[in-house]
């Protein structure tokens, strides 16, 4: 087996028994767009910083079967917690909660993303049927725009990390092109370019929301609204 030589600004190169609150985050295809998945942690001798050792993004029209098979093989691969986007597709809530077995809610989230100005306070119970038996997880509503400024603010703090593992090139673009736009209110929303994705970046927000509210006490810290820059990056 190669060994792999310590980058302390690489993740995918640190060591996985340092990190804790592992989560991927799974953004569903729908229509036109992609499925993708992020892996991440929480490495309290890095600073609390989380790092991300896993970017996947999957080919366009990729069974949702299929989805949750990969979804699982990797949640046993790091022992993580799944937050997934059930915006469009309610039904994957069962599809991977039978993959869970007994207790689902133990390892894994449901979010909807929505274009309110902040998340909402707590998460409510989402329920889900086991073979019959009825379950529960928790759902959280979650503002795409506040999922995209916090990434900006981890990356700009140095308390987000990208791992050069993966499709991690295809998340800094997604990244790099995300559009801001101002409404009429005053409000603020973010979107991939016409004829673009953002299914890597969605993923990785979910990620981070993970690592920060459903694994340990979320830090406080301000949230800057400002595009990404190449700086950022490790």
């Amino acid at each position: 087996m190669k060994s792999i030589t310590y980058n302390p600004t690489d993740p995918s190169t640190w060591s996985r028994t340092a990190g804790n609150s592992f989560t991927i985050g799974l953004d569903l295809g729908f229509a036109a767009d992609h499925s993708a998945l992020v892996v991440g942690a929480v490495w309290p001798q890095a600073q609390s910083a989380i790092g991300i050792i896993d970017t996947r993004q999957l080919p366009l029209g990729t069974p949702m079967n299929e989805v949750a098979d990969l979804a699982i093989e990797v949640a046993h691969t790091y022992n993580a917690r799944i937050i997934t986007d059930l915006s469009n597709n309610s039904a994957f809530a069962a599809l991977l909660a039978a993959r869970l077995g007994r207790n689902p809610a133990n390892h894994m989230v449901a979010a909807i993303i929505t274009g309110a100005d902040t998340h909402a306070n707590a998460p409510v119970p989402m329920p889900v049927s086991l073979g019959g038996v009825r379950a529960a997880i928790p759902r959280w509503s979650l503002s795409k725009a506040e999922l995209v400024e916090t990434i900006s603010a981890e990356l700009d703090n140095g308390s987000l990390r990208i791992g050069r593992t993966g499709d991690w090139g295809i998340l800094r673009d997604e990244l790099m092109a995300i559009e801001r736009v101002v409404r009429r209110s005053g409000s603020v929303a973010y979107s991939a370019p016409a004829g673009k994705h953002d299914d890597l970046a969605m993923a990785l927000g979910l990620c981070v929301f993970g690592c920060r509210r459903c694994g340990r006490p979320e830090r406080n810290r301000q949230v800057r609204e400002k595009r990404f820059s190449a700086q950022a990056w490790t």
